[in-house]
């Protein structure tokens, strides 16, 4: 399954003296409060523009619509704009569901297999600690009053992810952008607005009834 689809939440070797200056915390220690403030977060729900482009191309393809999650192991990514490419991706705890309208298909994925795969799924979910399953960097240097960038580089090899650049509101500890580079160049970009943290979230939203008339095709378990 595209590991675009599952991105949601987490963080930030920068210059000596800019940290000396302000007192600018480690990239480690901003992963550290970022991942501490969403694993307390039983539920959230935010609004993402996202932005996928292939290595060579010179325009990408652009999609907003709003997430919600819920722990444990519940997603809901439901794609608004533009109307010719909506789709929903629900996460009910045990299976993952991708619904194409245009195509008439839903796909359905073990859950336990998604996460054995996926990285930012397993953080999504709690199961993931960035600190070990990244070597984490600043992208930048902080400057104060500026938000904190930070590249996370997988431990082991993963071909959907070569990199994870993260940017966090200094001041919320809250993920701002998420953006993420495949083996094969391609990147994709996720902005988040209007989230809100620490809802407890209608249940029906991580639930989901293939319309008649839809095929559904589901993946091996093994």
């Amino acid at each position: 399954m595209n590991i675009r689809f599952w991105l949601v939440f987490l963080t930030f070797c920068s210059l000596l003296a800019p940290l000396q200056a302000w007192g600018a915390p480690s990239p480690e220690e901003v992963v550290s409060r970022v991942q501490a403030q969403y694993d307390k977060s039983g539920g959230f729900k935010a609004r993402f523009r996202q932005e996928s482009r292939m290595q060579a191309a010179t325009q990408g393809e652009k999609a907003e619509g709003l997430l919600y999650f819920q722990k444990p192991c519940r997603m809901r990514w439901q794609y608004e704009n533009p109307p010719e490419q909506k789709k929903e991706i629900v996460a009910d705890g045990r299976e993952v569901w991708m619904f194409i309208p245009q195509d008439a298909v839903v796909m359905v994925y073990p859950l336990n297999k998604v996460l054995r795969s996926d990285l930012v799924m397993r953080f999504f979910s709690g199961m993931g600690e960035l600190s070990r399953d990244f070597q984490i960097s600043w992208n930048r240097p902080p400057q104060a009053g500026d938000n904190y960038v930070v590249d996370l580089f997988p431990r082991k090899s993963e071909p959907e992810l070569k990199r994870l650049t993260l940017t966090i509101n200094p001041r919320t500890y809250q993920l701002e952008k998420l953006e993420f580079t495949n083996a094969l160049g391609e990147e994709t970009r996720f902005a988040f607005s209007q989230m809100q943290l620490n809802m407890h979230l209608d249940p029906g939203l991580f639930t989901f009834t293939p319309p008649p008339g839809v095929q559904v095709v589901r993946e091996n378990r093994s």
